[in-house]
């Protein structure tokens, strides 16, 4: 993006080549985004100390005993997780490190172990916080607090799907339940875990209740992180923390560059009028709102199969945005169903980081967990559809608590 931007001026002639690092520096030079490496941390922090394994064996004593109870625990550990890190890689990382090898020990199929997982891993951008909806919020200028209350339901609703799904195809391949917990197991894990659990709880509170904005809440993570890892757990020392700063300021890293090369493309883009053409051209096609829906989903959709999702947000959504407000779109369902089409795409072959993450844990590739990916992408984009034409869910907590 930024090479296409330089080489734009150069041809032009008429506009000096300093713009582009003075538009990078306006691109990263926001307050919103700050919420992204302090997300990427406290991810960091609580996949490091404890919290993790801590969630699983909540997860194993609440669903452990369904069809297919180890894969339920590593879709319903996801979603718990996702509560957490704000990331899909890191949900992955956190929850495939523990459930994939022991679903390898109880007679799952390797592959069919680590699609699962990939495809639980995506909850981690829908439901909040969400590093995702934060780039989305701030590209778009929606609010990023009601963005983020906007992905607890659609979040749960996928989680289901993902559940019902895994029970369908594990009934079909023969795979094992555990066994049943008691009521006293399933307190003393709850116990153990709710440490990590209160900490969406914080984060959701403080911004409902006007005490932190979603940046300022992104800190307090870190700070909660820290504090229940260290002194709580016990599972995380000192010398553990200059490798998790460093991974998270790497992913940082990785992401603001993205964001920064994107300003001066989006700022070309709007002075030749791109996005005015390409708006026309979408209304030209068709008057019918549900149509030009169905149409940014599959356009989502299949950019997700090869692009990075920030790329996708930073040079697609200046186009949709505009088209959702002017055939009166909520904004806010628009961005969360927005950042579900996107987060499909990262288990989505062959660019699916959601399907790498999984596959290194497990060791095999990404043509062995397509096939069994399939049936899990398939009930995400039947959830993903129900979520875009009935807005009310995902509309009815905003609207309620602001």
């Amino acid at each position: 993006m930024g090479i296409a931007s330089l080489a734009s001026l150069i041809a032009s002639g008429s506009m000096p080549i300093v713009l582009i690092p003075q538009r990078m520096v306006a691109g990263a030079n926001s307050f919103p985004l700050l919420a992204i490496p302090f997300f990427m941390l406290a991810g960091a922090i609580m996949e490091r100390g404890g919290v993790s394994k801590r969630i699983v064996s909540l997860a194993s004593t609440l669903v452990g005993h369904i069809t297919g109870g180890l894969a339920a625990v590593s879709i319903v550990a996801c979603t718990f997780f996702a509560a957490i890190s704000g990331s899909t890689p890191a949900t992955a990382a956190a929850v495939g490190s523990l459930t994939i090898p022991e679903m390898e020990k109880r007679g799952y199929d390797k592959s069919y172990a680590s699609a699962v997982v990939a495809a639980a891993a995506c909850l981690g951008v829908i439901i909040p916080p969400s590093i995702t909806m934060v780039v989305f919020g701030t590209v778009a200028n929606v609010s990023v607090g009601q963005l983020l209350i906007g992905g607890i339901i659609p979040g749960i609703f996928l989680s289901l799907l993902l559940l019902g799904m895994n029970r369908i195809q594990s009934k079909r391949l023969g795979y094992p339940t555990e066994e049943k917990k008691s009521w006293t197991e399933r307190k003393i894990s709850f116990v153990e875990a709710i440490w990590g659990l209160l900490m969406p709880v914080i984060i959701l509170g403080g911004i409902m209740t006007g005490i932190f904005t979603p940046t300022e809440s992104a800190a307090i993570a870190v700070v909660y992180g820290l504090f229940v890892s260290c002194f709580i757990y016990k599972e995380l020392t000192w010398k553990d923390i200059m490798p998790i700063f460093y991974k998270a300021a790497l992913n940082s890293a990785m992401i603001m560059i993205l964001i920064a090369a994107a300003n001066p493309f989006g700022w070309l883009m709007t002075i030749k009028q791109v996005p005015q053409l390409f708006s026309s051209a979408i209304l030209g096609f068709s008057t019918n709102p549900i149509v030009i829906y169905a149409l940014m989903l599959i356009i989502y959709l299949i950019l997700g199969t090869f692009m990075e999702t920030a790329a996708i947000i930073l040079l697609v959504v200046p186009i949709f945005a505009p088209i959702a407000s002017q055939l009166g779109f909520d904004m806010v369902q628009f961005g969360v169903v927005t950042v579900i089409s996107l987060a499909i795409g990262m288990a989505t072959p062959p660019v699916g980081i959601s399907l790498f993450a999984t596959c290194a844990i497990s060791d095999i590739s990404i043509g062995q967990i397509t096939v069994k990916v399939i049936p899990f992408l398939l009930v995400l984009v039947l959830g993903l559809f129900i979520l875009a034409y009935v807005p009310a869910i995902t509309t009815f907590l905003p609207s309620l608590l602001f």
